[in-house]
């Protein structure tokens, strides 16, 4: 007979302890995880549990601190990896979207395993949904792509009814890698527009509605005035920077005039006005990604910090930073 144990995670999904008790009557051993590093039990409630710890039947796997997840459960692989016997099956039990990333490190260790996805109470309790706002599906290329495949699936005749269906879907539909499709799969289910259930799924009709009936067009038109308004911008601040350098060559013989005019130029640092001019040459060729346009200010000042440079550009409003694109504009502040 195959050994089983559970691997619960408990991040957002704490358990009682009616629950651990249920569930190593009927596995091996039950393995907690949380990646906020946090378990909490009521005080009645802590001799027992420290029993189960004791016996081996409840075991607490460690969890470093840190923002990135496939680390997180980098770590815990690597634990069950040396705990387990050969062959052991793992029920994982988690209510983290990102839990999907998981299975696939499990299964690329050879471990065989099956997840029990759920919703935690607040999840289920929450009756009022809202969708992300146009603005932010536009500042986020993964929400696009979201929206992209409800809008593929409201015409479809017969909708993917398991989760191998629902990714071999998004990859022909959004013509995206295995692993991407998996990403959006969990977006899917975290969105509230698929539920999941062991490995079959079913759509949310309301929520699928909603997604499929947003108007992302009229915000992009008005995306497209505001860029043609930036590189106005951009032309007047050139215009503006090479007045007042011309201004400071036909006046040096007044003091008075030049200390003036110089308080005027210190606003506006040489080099970040050198940037602005080759930036603004570029046109329509302007760095949209943030670490390109690092790229490109390292070739042209090689004698500078470019990335004080950036640090400056931004806080001044010159350019704006939306965690995916580069906006040019010094009127637009980093969030």
């Amino acid at each position: 007979m195959q050994n089983k144990v559970v691997l619960l995670d408990i991040e957002n999904n704490m358990p009682t302890l009616k629950m651990l008790r249920d569930v190593v009557k009927h596995y091996s051993a039950l393995y907690l995880f949380n990646c906020t590093g946090k378990i909490e039990f009521a005080l009645d409630d802590l001799t027992e549990l420290a029993s189960l710890i004791s016996s081996g039947q409840v075991i607490i796997l460690d969890v470093p601190e840190t923002t990135e997840k496939e680390y997180e459960y980098a770590v815990v692989v690597g634990q069950l990896l040396a705990l387990l016997e050969p062959d052991t099956h793992i029920e994982v039990i988690s209510a983290m979207p990102s839990c999907s990333m998981l299975m696939d490190m499990l299964r690329s260790s050879d471990l065989s395993c099956h997840l029990i996805q759920i919703e935690t109470e607040n999840s289920e309790k929450a009756s009022k949904y809202t969708i992300p706002s146009v603005e932010t599906i536009l500042n986020k290329p993964a929400l696009q792509l979201v929206k992209k495949y409800c809008d593929a699936v409201v015409k479809m005749t017969g909708k993917p009814n398991t989760v191998e269906k629902l990714k071999n879907s998004i990859v022909n539909c959004l013509q995206v890698v295995p692993e991407k499709a998996q990403h959006l799969l969990g977006m899917l289910i975290n969105l509230k527009i698929v539920k999941k259930e062991d490995e079959h799924v079913w759509f949310r009709k309301k929520r699928l509605k909603q997604w499929s009936e947003l108007d992302l067009e009229q915000k992009s038109v008005i995306s497209d005035v505001k860029f043609l308004q930036i590189d106005a911008v951009l032309d007047k601040l050139s215009a503006d920077a090479k007045q007042i350098a011309s201004a400071l060559d036909s006046q040096q013989e007044s003091d008075s005039t030049t200390t003036s005019l110089n308080k005027n130029f210190e606003e506006i640092d040489p080099v970040q006005w050198e940037v602005i001019q080759k930036l603004n040459e570029l046109k329509t060729d302007k760095p949209k990604d943030i670490y390109a346009l690092r790229d490109l200010l390292e070739k042209m000042f090689p004698q500078s910090d470019v990335r004080l440079l950036l640090k400056e550009l931004i806080e001044k409003g010159y350019i704006y930073w939306n965690g995916h694109d580069v906006i040019y504009s010094h009127e637009m502040y980093l969030n």
